[in-house]
């Protein structure tokens, strides 16, 4: 029997592109309906405020509304004062938004129901049944900052390992998964009496074989085993040697200066690229697809990245993303905040969507090719629902009165 898994990554408010994504691949579902697709859920960081909403049964759009809305948004990035802003902004090095607000936000966003313990949410009522005719695993990923190790909170527990579902409260539990530190939150996320970093601090952006491993200890064959891995958008420029004199500066790799400053926010920052870029590929192999052949693991997220002309092999801009908005996608940090911000990551989604810009592949090639995937959204959308038990099921929807 099929065992389905959704990972959704980290990135802070570029989750926006997770919830989207969900939006089109299931609209007019809410999020029971959605996760009923899938026998797993697992998720990061950013992507587990959009697990969140989901186990709340809130909408894509919802929870999209979480993203775009400033009030909300800033709940959860709440700056430091002025003057310590400042030092970070010129030395990003520094923390600049206020941990402990973070847990007011969520908590805010989240209500009541945030408050249940991940233990009790199998035995919570309209809880939805995945493929398989269980009740949705929940597993979301962290880093317990004292015991300097990855932690797993789930909601089941995995017998014969000593995996047992955690007694935490949903909101603490991304409240953990969502804490990046140095360069963004000034300090671990405490829940009494652990204290916990994001969980890309273990290589964890991406949490797809977290789910992999806890699928194939729960029994599943590794070969029956499917799994949508969404992301929140990367940036891949052209290696300077590959580029023509011609090519527009800002589609080219800058080469970094050294120094302990810059090596230090290039440390900060790589919690979000590779291993979790790789996390894909090596899903693919681990559950036995043909190395070379997309099979059942299909990955959706769009890449800024320059795109080669056929005709004349010149470097330019994707068709979605024109130079004035491929630019400042390149400059923008995970923790964007400001309207202006937010706006290009919606209008990237948007593009992304309607297959004007890359997706991103499960291997790409040193020269921005797609080595192995799907080049765009739509080609990944359609091999998702020729997948076994992938497309939507039909059944009646409803109205819900929650707000994200």
């Amino acid at each position: 029997m099929t065992f389905r898994i959704l990972s959704l990554d980290g990135g802070g408010t570029w989750a926006l592109i997770e919830a989207m994504a969900l939006g089109d691949l299931y609209p007019g579902e809410t999020g029971h309906q959605i996760l009923s697709h899938f026998d797993l859920a697992t998720a990061n960081s950013g992507g587990s405020i959009v697990l969140g909403g989901l186990m709340l049964d809130f909408t894509p759009a919802q929870i999209a509304d979480f993203f775009l809305d400033e009030a909300k948004r800033k709940s959860i990035f709440f700056k430091k004062p002025f003057l310590e802003e400042e030092l970070a902004l010129h030395l990003p090095i520094f923390p600049r938004y206020v941990t402990a607000q973070k847990r007011n936000g969520l908590g805010a966003v989240f209500g009541a129901s945030g408050g249940r313990q991940l233990t009790d949410w199998p035995a919570t009522p309209g809880w939805p049944k995945g493929p398989a005719g269980e009740a949705v695993r929940i597993l979301i990923v962290a880093f317990d900052y004292d015991r300097v190790r990855e932690v797993f909170l789930r909601s089941y527990a995995v017998g014969g390992t000593g995996a047992t579902a955690e007694g935490i409260a949903l909101v603490d539990a991304v409240h953990a998964s969502t804490n990046a530190p140095i360069a963004f939150f000034d300090a671990p996320a405490m829940v009494s009496p652990k204290r916990y970093w994001d969980g890309a601090m273990g290589g964890y952006n991406n949490p797809l074989m977290a789910a992999v491993v806890d699928a194939i200890a729960l029994g599943a064959d590794p070969a029956a085993i499917t799994a949508l891995t969404m992301g929140t958008g990367t940036v891949r420029l052209l290696p300077p040697d590959l580029a023509h004199p011609s090519t527009p500066v800002e589609l080219v790799a800058p080469v970094a200066g050294r120094g302990m400053v810059t090596d230090l926010a290039k440390a900060a920052g790589c919690i979000t690229d590779d291993p979790p870029d790789a996390a894909t590929y090596t899903a693919h192999i681990v559950l036995r697809n043909d190395p070379g052949v997309v099979g059942r693991v299909v990955r959706l997220s769009p890449v800024v990245q320059p795109v080669k002309d056929p005709a004349t092999g010149a470097w330019g801009y994707p068709p979605g993303l024109p130079a004035a908005l491929f630019g400042p996608l390149t400059k923008l940090g995970m923790d964007a905040v400001e309207a202006a911000d937010v706006a290009l990551i919606q209008k990237l989604a948007q593009g992304w969507i309607a297959n004007k810009a890359p997706n991103q592949p499960l291997r790409m090639a040193d020269d921005l090719s797609c080595a192995l995937g799907h080049p765009t959204y739509g080609a990944a959308k359609a091999h998702w629902a020729k997948l076994p038990a992938s497309r939507p099921r039909r059944r009646a929807t409803r109205s819900s009165s929650k707000r994200a």
